[in-house]
């Protein structure tokens, strides 16, 4: 086997596992670029790897596997080439064979694990968990044809395949299919989501001060109770957002979103659902299409959206760094890249080292 192919399988597995190095990020990026067929195979590596329990993902070692499956099914060696040499048109479909054999060849397996947490529909308590690890997403399909799009940091769970009800942590985009009348459930810690067939974005992390819907079209019912106990609904028509205010974790909130909470001064905004009306959904929705949006952003809310997006950890030296403002769109570059952009419009300077990044005032 080339070991072009051996090294690019264990960086994207460390990519997957979080743990890659910004250089071994910058190659990734750089072979995904490279063309259509590399984009489709980390994708099919992706979704089996989503549907794998932490504890089998920790016992995953790529280049002992290869060199496993390898052996086993006597590949020529001609069939593995640089990614980079050529066309992947053969090596393509051989590579991901090896990608299923070696994963079915490690003790329950990943693959198995992948098709059988979906064909097992008796027990009513069967628990299907999609996890988008930090510096990458998940596409899946739920068995109501429903499409959701799991932004990095996020886990999806529902219990049974006819269930239309999910459970929520992190930001994920939902495409919901509508089904005889039937009522479609997200719910997080703080609210639920209800709804029929439309789509919407959710952005509930745990560490997050406030829980974000932001409806792209349909229509769509946001509920949480109150310390009485008490039902509280907030209805919302397409190009709204919804942003309900935990009783803790740190806020990042739109100016938008400010000037609401201005006007509703009277109003104690811990437990509270603020509406913003005719917003640009896109500036909300663009990461499921590898695209981050800044419209006024402070410094404190990007650099938490840079650390999931690219999966380093940022730390700002000078606390008056994070009352900055960017404006900016990211498609397709490295943390490297953001950084240097940002420095060219904000009076800030920065150190790598592994995957720490420390910003300081120029």
């Amino acid at each position: 086997m080339n070991p072009l192919n051996e090294i690019i399988i264990e960086l994207l597995i460390k990519k997957l596992r979080g743990r890659e190095t910004l250089d071994e990020l910058k190659i990734i990026r750089n072979w995904l670029n490279e063309s259509m067929e590399n984009k489709r195979f980390y994708d099919e590596l992706n979704d089996i790897w989503q549907a794998i329990t932490p504890k089998e993902q920790s016992k995953f070692d790529a280049f002992n596997a290869l060199k496993k499956v390898r052996s086993r099914i006597g590949v020529p060696k001609s069939d593995y080439i640089a990614f980079s040499d050529r066309s992947l048109s053969v090596a393509l479909k051989r590579i991901l064979q090896i990608a299923a054999l070696l994963i079915v060849s490690f003790g329950l397996g990943m693959l198995s694990f992948y098709f059988i947490s979906r064909k097992t529909t008796s027990n009513e308590n069967q628990l299907t968990e999609i996890v988008a690890p930090l510096g990458s997403k998940s596409q899946v399909s739920l068995p109501d044809g429903t499409k959701v799009c799991l932004n990095s940091g996020s886990k999806l769970r529902y219990f049974n395949q006819k269930s239309r009800e999910v459970i929520l942590e992190g930001e994920a985009f939902f495409d919901v299919t509508k089904k005889d009348g039937q009522q479609f459930l997200v719910k997080t810690k703080d609210i639920t989501i209800r709804v029929l067939g439309t789509a919407f974005n959710v952005k509930a992390y745990l560490n997050e001060g406030s829980v974000e819907t932001t409806l792209v079209r349909g229509s769509l019912a946001v509920e949480q109770f109150s310390e009485g106990k008490e039902l509280t609904k907030t209805l919302l028509e397409p190009n709204q957002r919804a942003t309900f205010i935990k009783n803790d974790g740190t806020l990042y909130l739109s100016e938008t979103e400010k000037q609401v909470i201005k006007k509703e001064k009277s109003k104690a905004i811990r437990g509270h659902v603020i509406v913003s009306k005719m917003i640009d959904t896109e500036i909300f929705t663009a990461w499921k299409e590898n695209r981050l949006i800044f419209r006024n952003e402070t410094f404190e809310s990007l650099v938490v959206k840079l650390e999931r997006w690219y999966g380093v950890q940022i730390n700002i030296a000078d606390e008056e760094i994070k009352k900055y403002h960017f404006n900016g769109i990211i498609v397709n570059e490295t943390i490297q890249d953001v950084l240097e952009i940002i420095k060219y419009t904000l009076p800030i300077r920065y150190s790598i080292q592994h995957n720490v990044i420390v910003v300081q005032k120029k």
